[in-house]
């Protein structure tokens, strides 16, 4: 049996916040890998636990059994969504007034299977770079999103719009969740991914992102390189940002210790805006 190589990286960073409300974590278990990322917002730091509620939510379902198709992963993004909905029930009624709620994107692969699903609910992103190209793979449930799909503004234009950041659906919101989410698609050899909040995606261009990628020699590289174009920009506005590498690597003999190879920091590295 073939498997596929796995390299991962990961990054969060503050930007000019005063609190990082932006979660991500990896998980890796006999051969299936399961990377969550979401951003959080609310009032006081509920932001940050809404989050934190999610994340911790999707990693305990993959744990218990990883999703193997698209219901799967929806019935685990419902769960995260209930957990934030139960965290909103504990808060003081001061809090009521800034509502806590959560995005989230998921991407689940199995090595040996050598398949990837993926999954999200508001705008963090997930991209895909197969055979020299980079694509959004998710739709970002956003006015800015809808406004571009109208077709009635370019996208020049709909920076200056009032309200282009408001999302339309997020974990927790009032109204139920309705996760998007993707059947499971056959790895090739080289796909990288990128999980990216908004603030990441936000900062540099799909084509940056792309020429970035075709420079670096390691997932780690990749992320900082985007880091330091984000940080040159010295926006005294820049959102939390963060993300998630995924490297697919050569397919290797299953008895090979290296058919599996992550590549983490101890920590994610929170960097402020100005070093």
């Amino acid at each position: 049996m073939k498997h596929f190589a796995v390299q991962v990286a990961r990054r969060s960073c503050i930007g000019a916040r005063s609190r990082n409300e932006d979660c991500l974590a990896v998980e890796h278990r006999d051969g299936h890998w399961c990377l969550v990322l979401s951003d959080g917002a609310g009032g006081h730091d509920d932001g940050e636990r809404a989050a934190r509620l999610v994340v911790a939510r999707v990693i305990e379902g993959f744990r218990s059994r990883p999703p193997v198709d698209g219901r799967d992963l929806s019935e685990l993004l419902l769960d995260a969504h209930d957990a934030v909905v139960a965290g909103q029930r504990e808060r003081p009624a001061s809090a009521a007034a800034a509502p806590m709620h959560a995005t989230v994107v998921v991407l689940v692969i199995d090595a040996c299977r050598g398949l990837a699903l993926w999954g999200h609910v508001g705008d963090s992103r997930l991209y895909q770079w197969r055979a020299g190209r980079l694509n959004a793979v998710t739709r970002d449930d956003s006015v800015l999103q809808w406004v571009l799909d109208t077709g009635l503004v370019d996208a020049a234009r709909v920076q200056t719009l009032p309200n282009r950041g408001v999302l339309l659906a997020a974990l927790g919101s009032a109204e139920e969740a309705a996760p998007h989410v993707s059947e499971p698609i056959e790895l090739e050899r080289s796909d990288a991914f990128l999980l990216c909040s908004d603030g990441w995606w936000g900062a540099l261009d799909p084509q940056t992102i792309s020429a970035l990628l075709a420079q670096a020699s390691s997932p780690e590289e990749w992320l900082d390189a985007m880091i330091a174009l984000t940080l040159q920009r010295a926006d005294p506005r820049q959102d939390n940002f963060s993300a998630i590498a995924c490297w697919i690597g050569e397919s290797l003999g299953a008895g090979d210790s290296a058919s599996e190879a992550e590549t983490l920091p101890p920590r994610s590295r929170d960097t402020p805006l100005h070093p």
